[in-house]
């Protein structure tokens, strides 16, 4: 049986061990605690971390993104910008293209809305080189529209001296078989036969007024007739013009009429062909010049 010294002993050891085991606990706590609040720290830290990776790639993508969205908008303006400037070269080219073959142009024509037009939206769109020869083509363009308006008012003032000078022949013939007779009146050579003539004088006072209506008619009209021819031999002689005016006045004409009839027969119809056909060069090597500097541009920007 066991000793009470043995009983103390030993009962004093499992109580010491239960008291070590009791103290121990605290610790335990503590040092999980520790433990777990280090493990929440880290994992805090390793979140915030990968929150911060990913806010840092996301921010990379956003600016990829924004950067790759930019530059396909400026692609895409460039294309625009391309197919619009060469759209509105083209149309500009068109209409000296149109102009060019006319050989005259009447008023509605020759105020050229569709060029100047054209040329307003060149100007929007167009860099400093190719507006430059776009506007010399347009200055062009604008002297050969009035050149053309001039060519075209000088081949009616031409067809109107041409009615004139045939009335003006057909005054000459109507009185050429008339002569003045002693006393001041009028005798008249008429065809009495296949090959036979005769004078006949007035035979009542409306005859004789008709006889000198018609004399007087034909004397005017063929002096008239005379200006003109020399007025057609003297080119751009004022002296010569002036008289053609005076002598059509006489023979009828109003003196705004007259005048832009002498004007007419006065005009040297060389030079103003030989003008005209030289502007047309001129613009044409002003369109091909201004064609080139748009390709120029177009190849420039990528077209």
């Amino acid at each position: 049986m066991p000793d009470l010294s043995t009983f103390i002993s030993e009962g004093f050891g499992s109580v010491a061990t239960a008291a070590v085991s009791l103290l121990a606990i605290p610790g335990v706590i503590i040092a999980g605690h520790i433990q777990g609040k280090n493990a929440r720290q880290a994992g805090e830290v390793q979140a915030k971390a990968a929150l911060d990776a990913a806010k840092e790639q996301a921010h990379l993508s956003y600016r990829a993104a924004l950067d790759s969205a930019r530059e396909v908008s400026r692609e895409n303006h460039a294309q625009w910008q391309r197919d619009r400037c060469q759209e509105v070269w083209a149309d500009y080219v068109k209409e000296l293209d149109l102009l060019l073959p006319k050989a005259e142009a009447n008023d509605q024509e020759a105020r050229s809305e569709g060029l100047l037009k054209a040329y307003a939206m060149v100007e929007l769109l167009s860099p400093p080189s190719v507006l430059a020869k776009a506007r010399e083509a347009k200055d062009r363009a604008l002297d050969f529209t009035t050149a053309l308006y001039a060519e075209h008012t000088e081949r009616r003032n031409r067809i109107s001296l041409a009615l004139t000078r045939r009335r003006l022949v057909e005054s000459v013939a109507a009185a050429s078989r008339l002569s003045r007779a002693a006393g001041g009146s009028f005798v008249e050579q008429v065809q009495i036969a296949a090959d036979e003539w005769d004078y006949v004088g007035p035979e009542s006072p409306s005859d004789f007024e008709d006889m000198s209506a018609r004399f007087e008619r034909g004397e005017t009209a063929r002096a008239a007739l005379e200006a003109l021819d020399e007025a057609a031999q003297a080119l751009g002689d004022e002296a010569a013009e002036n008289r053609a005016c005076e002598a059509l006045m006489a023979a009828g004409l109003s003196e705004s009429e007259a005048a832009l009839l002498s004007h007419t027969a006065c005009v040297d119809r060389q030079a103003r062909g030989e003008s005209l056909a030289q502007n047309r060069v001129v613009l044409r090597g002003l369109r091909d010049a201004l064609v080139m500097e748009a390709r120029n541009e177009l190849d420039a920007l990528g077209a």
